[in-house]
């Protein structure tokens, strides 16, 4: 089996960032491949102290602000990896 490597992707869903569209970001999620979706953790948060830059996501510990969900999903699927099976 496959052990793939798990992302907590946090958004920020304060008043700003929701103004700001982290709806549409929630619902990019949608369209990752069923894999990624099943090693990655979604959370809403209620801040990621970057108000104005937003809207906000902290992917494993990292802040990214002004992210657009083509960004959100290229991120994802930039740092998504699977070992290989080994025999």
């Amino acid at each position: 089996m496959k052990k793939c490597k798990q992302l907590t992707v946090e958004i920020c869903v304060g008043t700003s960032c929701h103004l700001l569209g982290s709806e549409d970001l929630f619902e990019s999620l949608k369209r990752l491949p069923r894999k990624i979706q099943d090693a990655v953790d979604i959370q809403g948060v209620n801040c990621l102290q970057s108000c104005g830059k937003g809207p906000n996501v902290r992917i494993n510990g990292l802040i990214l602000t002004d992210v657009t969900p083509e960004q959100l999903l290229r991120v994802i699927e930039t740092n998504f990896y699977c070992e290989k099976e080994s025999i």
